[in-house]
């Protein structure tokens, strides 16, 4: 099998996350168990997720040379730091909160507008200013790092523990 590249393994949890949105989506107000069970895990996807680009990613982007490139990184970082917000927000919750279903909508909402401009701006001129052995070589460090994050996770989230997302970073 060939070595994943960095743009095809984060595509792939955008994909990934896409999929416990409509999940999250499909559960009733009924099922607030499922709901919880199911935002956990989009917050869990998210948090590695952003922690991978972040350390990782965003960094080897910004040093193209080229200032609409590190712009692109800059606001990255800034819909991850709304996002973080967003997530906490979520968490400090119940999905039984009037609030639960409109928090989550704006957080698919959110994260959806950062994929669309990571996927169609980002991730092409990274390919045109990384290549592709370099972005082959950044996709075996997210990956090592990410199940590194999944078997240790940096912080957890508890409830009415907002900064704790924030502390991740």
């Amino acid at each position: 099998m060939p070595k994943q590249d960095a743009i095809a393994l984060l595509k792939a949890d955008h994909a990934a996350v896409k999929k416990l949105f409509a999940q999250e989506q499909k559960a009733t107000k009924q099922d607030d168990e499922k709901k919880q069970i199911v935002f956990d895990q989009i917050k869990d996807a998210l948090t590695v997720h952003a922690t991978i680009e972040e350390e990782i990613f965003y960094p080897a982007v910004k040093k193209a040379r080229q200032e609409h490139v590190k712009d692109e990184v800059r606001e990255g970082y800034e819909e991850h730091r709304q996002i973080k917000i967003l997530i906490a927000e979520i968490a400090n919750i119940t999905p039984d909160d009037e609030t639960w279903d409109m928090k989550v909508k704006v957080l698919k909402e959110d994260v959806e507008h950062h994929v669309k401009e990571e996927e169609g701006e980002m991730f092409p001129d990274a390919r045109k200013f990384l290549g592709e052995k370099r972005l082959i070589a950044l996709g075996a460090e997210l990956q090592a790092r990410k199940q590194e994050l999944k078997e240790n996770p940096p912080t957890k989230l508890l409830r009415n523990q907002p900064d704790a997302f924030s502390a991740a970073k």
